[in-house]
Order: C-alpha cells, then sequence, then structure tokens
C-alpha cells in the first residue's frame, strides 16, 4: 500500500471548506512548497478538536479529511526528503485516525525508517503489521525488501518461509499433505476446488508469491538456473506472474547471464521490450554490431504500435543506438558553445548536439510528460533526465531527476530510481555526469565491472 492524497478534494469544493483547504495543501505538496506543512498543521488541528461523532457524519467525510491530512504530512516531509521529521511526527496523532489510514501510517513510518537506513526498526514494525494480515502482499514485500536492502538475505527467505507455514494449513484444511505445498500441479488443483472466484485469485496470488518470493532470494545467491525455475513456477500458477516475465530476464541480463535471459525473454509479448534487451545483453557481451541491429529494429517500429508498458524500452532503444553509433556532431556548435551552454538558454533536444536517435527518444519522452497534466511518471521523468544528460545538458539532467525522485518520495514508493536505471544511466552517460547523479539512484550491492561492449 502506499499513500494517495490524491483523491481528496474536489474541484467543486466551496471557498474555505475542508475539502477546499486540504485540496489547497495538495497543491502546495505538490509544488514543494513547505507553506503545505502549516495548511496540513491547521486542518489537524481544527478537525483533531471536534467530537468524534462529528467526524464520523455525512459517512465518516471529516474524519477522512482528517486521516488524508496526516498521510498528506508523511508524504509531505517524504518528497521533501525531511525523513527525520517524518519519523517524528507526533504519535498522538496515531490514535485519532480510521483503522485504515493507521496501518498506512505504520508502513510510511516504516519507509522512513528504512530510507534513515534504521532498517532494524523498519522491520520491526512491518513485522508487528503483518502478524493480523499474514496474505497482505504488499507488506510481505515490504518487508522481503527491507531485509533484502539490508543484505540479510536468510532473514528475507524467513518471509517466504511464514507464507509456506500459512500455505500449509491450507492445505491441511483442504485434507491434503502439506509436504505438497511447492508442488505446482497440486497447487492448480487447489485452486480448482475453491467456488469463490475471490478466494480463487487470493489463492493463486499467495502460491505466485511463494514462488517469487524463492526466486528472488535464489538471485541475489547468485544462483541464476534455480531462480529461473521458481519464476517459471510463479507464472504458471499465478496470472500475476504470468504477463511479468521482465521480473525475471532484467536482472538475467544486468548479471551477464545471456542464455537463461534470452529462454525468459521468449515469453515476453511485446517485441519491443524482446528487442531492447536482446541488444542490451548482446552489448554486455560485447556484441555491439548484433546489439545495433537489435535496437535498430526496434526503433523502427511506429510508436503508434508500441504499448504505454514497452514504450521506455522502445526510449531506451533510441539511446543505446545512438550510444553504439558514430556521433555526426561535435561536441561544441557553430558559435563555440558547448552543449552545456545550450541548456542555459532552455535546453533544445533538436539541437546539433543531439543525434536523430537521441532526439527522436526524448522527444517522446517529453511528450508524455506533456500529457500527464496531474501526476508525472517518474520513470518517464527519469528518462526524459537520461536523454538531457546523454545530450550533456547538465541542468535539466539534475531538474528531470530531483523531480522523479521526489514524486516517488511522495506516493512513498521509493526514496530513488530502481536500480535498472543505475545501468542505463551507468552505460550512457560521461562518468563525470554518472557521479554528479548516482545519488539519485539505488545502486546494485553486485555488479560487474564496465560491460564488454561499452
Amino acid at each position: 500500500m502506499t499513500t494517495d492524497t490524491r483523491t481528496s478534494g474536489s474541484a467543486a469544493a466551496l471557498k474555505g471548506s475542508w475539502e477546499a483547504l486540504h485540496t489547497e495543501a495538495v497543491a502546495l505538496s505538490r509544488q514543494g512548497n513547505d507553506e503545505a506543512l502549516a495548511k496540513y498543521g491547521f486542518l489537524i488541528e481544527r478537525l483533531a478538536a471536534l467530537p468524534q461523532a462529528r467526524r464520523a457524519a455525512q459517512d465518516e467525510r471529516l474524519q477522512r479529511i482528517l486521516d488524508q491530512s496526516v498521510l498528506g504530512l508523511q508524504s509531505h516531509y517524504a518528497r521533501r526528503n525531511r525523513l527525520g521529521e517524518m519519523a517524528a511526527i507526533d504519535d498522538a496523532l496515531f490514535e485519532i485516525l480510521s483503522e485504515d489510514a493507521k496501518s498506512l501510517w505504520r508502513e510510511n513510518q516504516a519507509r522512513a525508517y528504512w530510507w534513515q537506513g534504521r532498517r532494524d526498526e523498519a522491520a520491526g514494525i512491518v513485522r508487528s503489521e503483518s502478524e493480523d494480515l499474514p496474505f497482505d502482499v504488499d507488506l510481505r514485500w515490504l518487508l522481503f525488501s527491507i531485509l533484502i536492502d539490508d543484505d540479510k538475505i536468510d532473514d528475507a527467505d524467513g518471509v517466504r518461509q511464514s507464507l509456506l507455514s500459512e500455505l500449509q494449513r491450507l492445505f491441511r484444511s483442504q485434507g491434503l499433505s502439506d509436504s505438497l505445498v511447492e508442488d505446482v500441479d497440486v497447487q492448480i488443483q487447489v485452486k480448482e476446488r475453491l467456488t469463490s472466484e475471490n478466494e480463487t485469485n487470493q489463492v493463486s496470488l499467495q502460491f505466485g508469491l511463494l514462488h517469487f518470493l524463492r526466486s528472488c532470494v535464489e538471485l541475489e545467491r547468485q544462483r541464476w538456473q534455480e531462480a529461473a525455475d521458481a519464476f517459471g513456477m510463479a507464472a504458471r500458477v499465478s496470472d500475476a506472474y504470468s504477463d511479468r516475465w521482465h521480473l525475471l530476464y532484467r536482472p538475467l541480463v544486468l548479471n551477464s547471464q545471456g542464455r537463461l535471459a534470452h529462454r525468459a525473454l521468449n515469453r515476453e509479448n511485446s517485441s519491443v521490450s524482446q528487442g531492447f534487451w536482446r541488444g542490451l545483453s548482446g552489448y554486455y557481451s560485447g556484441d555491439r554490431q548484433g546489439a545495433a541491429t537489435e535496437w535498430r529494429r526496434v526503433t523502427q517500429v511506429p510508436l503508434e504500435d508500441v504499448t504505454l508498458s514497452s514504450v521506455g524500452d522502445w526510449i531506451l532503444s533510441h539511446y543505446y543506438l545512438d550510444a553504439v553509433q558514430p556521433r555526426q556532431a561535435s561536441d561544441e556548435d557553430s558559435t563555440g558553445r558547448s552543449a552545456t551552454d545550450n541548456a542555459e538558454q532552455g535546453g533544445n533536444p533538436d539541437s546539433s548536439d543531439f543525434s536523430d536517435e537521441l532526439r527522436q527518444g526524448l522527444h517522446v519522452a517529453l511528450n508524455l510528460l506533456g500529457q500527464q497534466n496531474t501526476r508525472r511518471d517518474p520513470l518517464v521523468l527519469g528518462l526524459a533526465a537520461l536523454g538531457w544528460g546523454v545530450g550533456g545538458h547538465r541542468e535539466h539532467l539534475h531538474r528531470n531527476l530531483r523531480h522523479a525522485v521526489e514524486i516517488l518520495r511522495a506516493s512513498l514508493q521509493d526514496n530513488k530510481l530502481s536500480v535498472f536505471n543505475w545501468y542505463f544511466f551507468r552505460d550512457l552517460l560521461s562518468p563525470e555526469l554518472f557521479t554528479e547523479v548516482e545519488d539519485f539512484l539505488r545502486a546494485p550491492k553486485n555488479w560487474n565491472v564496465e560491460p564488454s561492449g561499452a
């Protein structure tokens, strides 16, 4: 679960109403304006002072605004990377929240501790929350992620083991031997016995998660074949994984496990994603020509035929193709100004320091951002930042990355861009620029030396 304060308020809210005040606070927070703190503080103080019965009236209208204000306060501190203040919000506020908001509060506090490096405290909160919600996928994954980040692989595997114990109880209730709980054929039979569609979906998700967590543990231990086998079982038993083979082939490609990665890529439905990641696999093995061939095929796919889920790979194919082809432009334009100087004039992707491939990829990223009026996608912002950086536009590189990370923090998703981005920025930026922005990226704990194709 993540905090989402966007659903509150209304465009038609009366001026001066509680809803209007909350909408103002949300708008200020999105701008990164610390005046949001005063707005949230006013709402929390006034609403908390009201009798509980009044907050509960009209389908808990005022209680919802109070909940959203407290969670919005956490979100604003996270957006501004003020994690100490986020973690230190007065615990007395906790008691006036609804039950659902209390659960989100605890999760958010756990993330604040995690991002501060206080992983034991973060894990303790999530374990406590999980006791009453043993099948909550988000809580289980959050705990697993904290432990993996802390290099406690055995403890992370314990998260999987605890799920295994819960599922063994389910098997016993069905008159089945709990020794068969990880057998996919038996899991499918158990699903077929259930009469409720909702129950079937939930059980299917838990079976898939059991195998997926094993796959993640094996990846951490660099047992590549075992990781691939476990993910195959997750995909077979659960629709939640059957069309998400990127969760396997991405880490395999990035760890130079080309043979296994290509097997997983064969299950990918998008030819665009197949082409980009096959090209990257070749690039890392030193086959620059083969990589360029794959990326060129991707760039020839019409944009209207590219799905939203694979547009990032389409953009990256343009960036990487630019990297392996001889550059047509010099480092300085006809006036003698560097590419960084151009950034001071507004950063024009049509300027001479951009190749056709780089320009086309960046244009698509910028157009996508232009279509996202209310909330921009951190992934697309990261891609735009990378394009600007490859073109030498330092200011726009930093600005877009800061914005991307602020959005991730505000939504309590993460405090850095995902680990996959680290490889893309390392591959395509100059060492100097990469050093400047590396702190925006979640770095892999174990990574290879420079790719053979670089």
